[in-house]
């Protein structure tokens, strides 16, 4: 009784796959990429917040959201040299698009002198209500 076809294939393919493996180099192992220090800042994690700290220890970035399906939050608070919150970017979007491209500024008291970017109309929340205050211990 002749073999079928599909089992002559599956025998043969078996066959060379097992030979042609071996004489094949090993494959290389994919790392996740590591954070790169911009600018001298170094990367710290403190919860779910990522702060990014100059050479002083002082935070001049702190970055914070979440990531749900269909709802994605990224906020970008910056800080100046001496530690006083100088600008903010929000990022927001849900099941229906865009929902806020907005970008801060704040005077030396902290007050909001400007803002500009894109708001859905159905978005009226003051951008100082996306702010997160710095944890403590946020010397990296």
């Amino acid at each position: 009784m002749p073999m079928p076809r599909v089992l002559i294939c599956l025998y043969l393919c078996a066959a060379l796959s097992g030979a042609s493996a071996s004489s094949l180099p090993p494959v290389p192992q994919l790392r996740p990429p590591v954070p790169t220090p911009t600018a001298g800042l170094r990367v710290c994690l403190k919860g779910d917040v990522r702060l990014l700290v100059d050479a002083s220890g002082r935070v001049r970035f702190l970055e914070h959201g979440h990531l749900y399906p269909d709802n994605r939050l990224r906020v970008r608070q910056s800080y100046d040299r001496s530690g006083r919150l100088s600008g903010v970017r929000v990022q927001w979007s849900g099941f229906a698009g865009q929902l806020l491209i907005v970008r801060g500024a704040f005077d030396s008291r902290g007050r909001l002198v400007r803002e500009t970017g894109y708001r859905h109309p159905s978005v009226n929340a003051p951008l100082r209500s996306y702010l997160r205050s710095l944890p403590r211990g946020a010397a990296c």
